[in-house]
């Protein structure tokens, strides 16, 4: 093939739709892995990464496969600006954490049970006394020659300045290559060129293709060569939490999941999430049973789910205004600081008052976590939405890997709903109930499988064999 040909073929694939192409290839350990997200100074009385160290053998319990890290790099000395995500140094770990030699006890604790670490890197945007500060031309300057703020008036680095870019980079390099950090959550990645993560992309393949880069943003263009998953805020904000908290028809969950496949490339993934930091928590805006409701569902598609430290009892921070965004940023009239909470408050041990016990919610997420990675279907087989009767308050999807197909209803309304699916019963009759191993008898229905459910109740069961003749 000549130069010029390669010169066209690249300009015609350019122009082609991005939902016609294909995201680039994911390591294959991605695949079958859920993510529980490790917010430092809400999961331990310390908030830090020791005892993080002491409770994986909690988290492998739970039946993650990657742990997600909330920001560890050095923070502001300014008070005003102490947070997570205004740091003050890529290249290292905030004492307040606790010491390079902590972080690798955790990383080499979390491979040795088969658990990936992943890191929270916050590039968008910087604290006033980073230490880029003393490259200048490091930041955005308005034509005064004032350093530029971004969204939450902090310093933003110019990322078209080459030097800057593998500054940043080389960070990312320093913790894949000395503490074999397995990937990064990229914060606010849609506010930086797109072309600085594919070149931070290429160099990173050249030390491991195993790592994997997270995006916290919706671009469609994300996946065709910088990163491995998108987190689906379109997914939680329009159809699931409208359906949930306002009423809105199930059917939109649907709509929104076709449009988003339409839109990014074949074989892209997505993080499906109910509950994060920045979130409300789902026991709250849904409810207890709406809030396992929607894990099942995000746990029943396809994409990679992923959990918030204390979402797997129903934690709600104590103390805190019930409508907070998450545990750390509280929706208060001018807040001393966006980031502000009170340091080294835990995840409650399955404390509070509950209709249904933590140990139960515990139970119910340890489940899900498990049989994710242990069927192929639910990992990564194809989804086939079908058709139901209640479709205003009830979705009805199959899984399908070869000869395995896994069948979910869930009813996402605070009411009873009975109806059908539109699937032969005698095809499906019986079903393994995936949550608890016990057989689910479908009544004989004319035509198509008949269901029951009570509010926020669900079904996920996996086709069973017929039974055969000796």
């Amino acid at each position: 093939m000549s130069f010029v040909t390669i010169l066209c073929a690249v300009a015609v694939s350019a122009q082609q739709p991005v939902g016609s192409r294909d995201a680039r290839s994911a390591p294959a350990w991605l695949t079958g892995s859920s993510m529980y997200q490790v917010f430092l100074s809400a999961f331990s009385a310390g908030g830090k990464l020791p005892a993080v160290t002491q409770k994986m053998p909690y988290i492998a319990d739970l039946g993650a496969g990657i742990i997600y890290l909330s920001p560890l790099s050095r923070m502001s000395d300014k008070p005003a600006e102490r947070s997570p995500y205004l740091a003050q140094n890529y290249y290292a770990i905030d004492p307040t954490y606790g010491t390079e030699a902590d972080f690798h006890q955790l990383i080499e604790a979390a491979h040795q049970r088969g658990i990936r670490v992943m890191m929270d890197i916050v590039f968008y945007h910087a604290s006033s006394d980073n230490v880029m500060m003393k490259t200048p031309e490091y930041y955005m300057h308005d034509q005064a020659g004032r350093v530029v703020l971004g969204a939450w008036k902090a310093p933003r680095p110019d990322f078209q300045n080459p030097a800057l870019r593998q500054y940043l980079i080389a960070s990312l390099l320093h913790w894949v290559r000395d503490f074999h950090v397995d990937g990064f959550r990229c914060d606010v990645s849609g506010g930086i060129p797109l072309s600085f993560w594919e070149q931070a992309r290429a160099e990173l393949d050249k030390v491991s293709r195993d790592v994997i880069l997270l995006a916290e943003g919706d671009m469609p263009e994300d996946q065709l060569a910088a990163f491995d998953l998108n987190y689906n805020y379109p997914f939680y904000y329009f159809p699931l939490a409208a359906v949930m908290r306002d009423g809105e028809p199930a059917s939109r969950l649907r709509t929104e999941w076709e449009r988003a496949h339409a839109m990014f490339p074949r074989g892209a993934r997505f993080l499906h999430f109910s509950d994060n930091h920045d979130q409300p928590r789902s026991v709250v805006l849904f409810g207890e049973k709406g809030a396992l409701a929607a894990a099942v569902l995000n746990f029943a598609l396809d994409g990679i789910p992923y959990v918030y430290n204390g979402q797997e009892f129903g934690a709600v921070q104590p103390g805190t205004d019930p409508t907070a965004w998450g545990d750390f940023w509280p929706l208060r009239p001018d807040p001393p600081h966006p980031f502000a909470r009170p340091d080294g408050v835990p995840i409650p041990d399955f404390g509070g008052v509950a209709a249904i016990s933590p140990q139960a919610k515990f139970r119910l997420f340890q489940r899900l976590f498990h049989m994710r990675k242990e069927e192929a279907a639910l990992h990564s087989g194809e989804v086939i939405w079908v058709n139901n009767s209640a479709p205003n308050d009830v979705v009805s999807f199959l899984r399908k890997k070869g000869g395995e197909e896994i069948l979910t209803i869930i009813n996402l309304s605070n009411r009873a709903r009975a109806g059908v699916v539109d699937l032969p019963w005698a095809e499906y009759r019986p079903l393994k109930n995936l949550i608890d191993d016990k057989i689910i008898q479908i009544p004989i229905q004319e035509g198509r499988i008949p269901f029951t459910l009570g509010a926020f109740d669900f079904i996920v069961g996996k086709r069973v064999a017929p039974l055969t003749l000796p």
